[in-house]
């Protein structure tokens, strides 16, 4: 009875050890899911995927660009939004994520980023690119696939490139004129 008893620990020992592995291995295997839908997020635009594009994105989304016109809700209006990029003269050409910060929620089916990316593209064959913007997002497993249920980008104020500030702001630096 001893024997089979400490027979039947030995087990149960054993089979615990490997559901440990198992469970330890899990996530790296996760994460490199999530990075991977993080990063085609913006890289389908090389090739103009747009399929797999929209894959990536929860029907119920809420996305929050850079400008005020770029916030989507929805899968349905994400795909208006992105009639866009279908113009033959839009490309993307390369990206890059810095400084990528992945977390899981406990329950391992919700994760949450952020980052800095530089997103560029081409247009009529000039290339123009958007540095060291500030990316947020959150992801959800849903049916076996990791897919953005939210992001948001933007610039910290103290580094809003010159371009956008005399683009946006320039009224509040110029001399009013007067009367």
């Amino acid at each position: 009875m001893k024997k089979m008893l400490c027979l039947w620990l030995l087990l149960m020992l054993c089979s615990l050890g490997s559901v440990g592995r198992l469970a330890a291995a899990e996530p790296a295997a996760e994460r490199e899911a999530v990075k991977r839908a993080i990063e085609q997020s913006i890289g389908w635009a090389i090739e103009k995927d747009f399929e797999a594009m929209f894959r990536l994105w929860a029907d119920d989304l809420f996305h929050f660009w850079l400008f005020s016109d770029s916030q989507v809700m929805g899968l349905e209006n994400f795909r208006k939004y992105a009639e866009a990029w279908r113009d033959p003269d839009f490309r993307g050409t390369r990206f890059e994520f810095r400084d990528l910060r992945i977390v899981f929620s406990r329950s391992g089916d919700v994760a949450w980023y952020s980052c800095f990316l530089d997103d560029c593209g081409s247009f009529k064959g000039k290339e123009s690119c958007l540095k060291d913007v500030f990316q947020t997002g959150v992801l959800e497993k849903r049916d076996g696939r990791w897919q953005h249920a939210l992001m948001h980008g933007s610039y910290p104020v103290d580094k809003i490139p010159e371009n956008y500030v005399r683009r946006f702001y320039s009224n509040l630096f110029e001399k009013k004129e007067s009367k």
